[in-house]
């Protein structure tokens, strides 16, 4: 689209000028169209302008200048270009009805706006572009279709405001959804990750640049829970440079005073159990339960499950083997129950010894056996060449370091310059486990292939790292005060959990996060000069499975006037 002058002689009183606007509309070709009457060129002069075609040529020239070089019918030009497919979103969203509770929270603070409205527009900025808050300020939000607009200051203000009390979000949340359906919290997931992110920097520093070093710190490590089907139900904050152990019993116990849950809960961690404390804690304090996984190689396993994880079919040690629905193995699994010891020094330094109940459960699966026998191998090679190089550096050798080891004497006993030779010893222990993985629960009662099948429900946590630290962009963020991260990050979470809901409850796990992702950020409709708007959005697998869902019959058509797109953007969700 773009601005010219044009002249006319209607009558006898002369030459008459208008600024005119011309553009493209979809299946009719260019159009023009009056946008402003300057008047009679004799009138303008008897008003004082001595030269009225330069004078209305000047008003053209910044229109146009206004505009920009790219603003010419431009897809993604927020002006023209508006996202739709963030409908599925509200529509979650709608469902779900935090809204009130949302405005009541915010009560006190006296916004000039509702802080629900500004929750939604964040998490369709997160979900869509995620970027930093003054470009969703600046670009993002002013393009996403009916969404409401907010100024720089009032979003880092407010996401310094949900930061303070983060964790009520969650509750909210978990509220509204339990009403919609039953949390199943007999199983719950745990992991933690870290994040490096960037800090804002003064402008003249921005400017040049802050060092390397300066834009990756702070770290913040993130906990984060799961129920039984996978969907958050909590998340914490923590020093990245912290442990993340204690942060288990803290979310658990965090979780049953905010949700009131009596019942035994079964803790299943990637990591973050594997220590007596939180062991003690747990079946001892709290009267739950866990399962974990526990190294299968290494100096943590004593050397009586060592020998026993290798040991072959006798009469009280039994394979059993799980077969894919082709009849090839698929894993082997054993299990043994025992009362097993443990001990630690509590924060009074006195050590506290305790005996409890588990099963061990070791699998072996020749999958993961090649693929960890190949890592070792490339290793193995790595190491065996670099110990030909006396120079190197132990830093060198990387990972292959623990193929290696240094002899700083000699046979007399004298010190000598470090020199590398192979641990065959090693290498021999980390070939012979290989493919191997031992679980270690409290759930001594369960089947072993219960217990295989709910830890390995793992992966959907480390996929919901993946999503907060891919297609969301957790990291960077350019904020300063702790209160504006923890805002972010609320924000993340919240959109994660939209999304996860979205692809269990509403797709039944058969679009992905990534589809569903995939699909909100193409589709977008492109205004025309007739007032309309052109669908700009590719078919896709997710796009015929969405417009089904929510029954949609023009989600897919080319023109979409103002009613079918706020049709979609109001579509409604419902269950069978």
């Amino acid at each position: 689209m773009r601005y010219f002058l044009k002249k006319t002689t209607p009558s006898k009183k002369g030459t008459y000028i208008q600024i005119y606007q011309s553009g493209y509309i979809p299946g009719k070709g260019g159009r023009n169209k009056s946008y402003k009457a300057i008047g009679y060129v004799s009138d303008l002069i008897a008003k004082g302008i001595k030269e009225p075609i330069k004078y209305a040529q000047e008003l053209v020239d910044e229109l146009n200048e206004s505009l920009g070089p790219s603003r010419e019918a431009k897809i993604g030009d927020a002006e023209y270009s508006l996202n739709l497919g963030h409908f599925i979103i509200k529509s979650m969203l709608d469902y779900l009805e935090p809204d009130e509770m949302l405005n009541l929270m915010s009560i006190n603070k006296r916004f000039s706006f509702n802080l629900s409205d500004f929750v939604r527009s964040m998490i369709y900025a997160q979900i869509i572009n995620p970027a930093s808050k003054h470009k969703a300020f600046e670009r993002v939000i002013p393009g996403i279709y009916g969404a409401e607009t907010f100024s720089y200051d009032q979003i880092l203000d407010t996401v310094n405001y949900i930061g303070g009390d983060y964790q009520k979000y969650f509750e909210l949340f978990n509220l509204q959804i339990a009403k919609k359906w039953k949390r199943h919290t007999s199983n719950l997931l745990f992991d933690c990750t870290n994040y490096y992110f960037e800090v804002d920097f003064p402008k003249d520093e921005r400017q040049y640049g802050p060092s390397k070093e300066e834009r990756h710190l702070p770290i913040i490590g993130q906990a984060l829970l799961l129920d039984e089907y996978q969907i958050p139900i909590g998340m914490s904050m923590y020093p990245g440079n912290q442990s993340e152990k204690p942060e288990l019993r803290k979310n658990i116990e965090n979780l049953k005073k905010r949700f009131d849950i009596k019942g035994r809960v079964v803790q299943i961690a990637d990591k973050g159990l594997n220590c007596a404390k939180n062991i003690y804690s747990a079946v001892k304090e709290a009267n739950d339960g866990y399962i974990f996984s526990k190294s299968a190689h290494g100096k943590s396993l004593p050397k009586l499950e060592k020998d026993w994880i290798l040991l072959e079919d006798n009469e009280f040690n039994v394979w059993h083997d799980v077969c894919d629905s082709k009849g090839n193995l698929y894993y082997r699994y054993k299990e043994w129950v025992d009362v097993f010891d443990y001990s630690f020094t509590d924060d009074n330094g006195d050590k506290i010894t305790f005996k409890t109940k588990e099963k061990r459960v070791v699998t072996y699966t020749p999958s993961l056996a090649r693929k960890q026998r190949i890592q070792i191998e490339k290793q193995i090679e790595k190491a065996r060449n670099m110990t030909t190089i006396r120079q190197v550096c132990k830093e060198d050798y990387g990972d292959s370091i623990k193929y290696v080891k240094f002899i700083t004497n000699d046979k007399e006993g004298n010190k000598i310059t470090p020199v590398p030779m192979m641990n065959e010893d090693k290498i021999r222990e980390d070939l012979a486990y290989a493919g191997y993985n031992l679980l270690v629960t409290s759930e001594w009662k369960k089947k072993a292939t219960e217990i295989y099948s709910a830890y390995h429900s793992l992966w959907r946590i480390e996929e919901s790292f993946r999503v907060m630290k891919t297609y969301l962009e957790a990291r960077p963020v350019y904020l300063q005060k702790i209160d504006s991260l923890y805002g972010h990050f609320t924000i993340c979470y919240l959109t994660l959990t939209i999304l996860r809901l979205l692809e269990l409850k509403v797709f039944n796990d058969e679009l992905s996060i990534g589809q569903i992702v995939d699909f909100i950020r193409d589709y977008n409709i492109t205004k025309t000069m007739d007032g309309n708007y052109v669908n700009t959005a590719h078919t896709s697998e997710a796009l015929v499975a969405i417009k089904k869902r929510f029954a949609l019959a023009k989600l897919d058509n080319l023109n979409l006037n103002k009613k079918s797109a706020d049709n979609i953007l109001n579509a409604e969700l419902y269950f069978d």
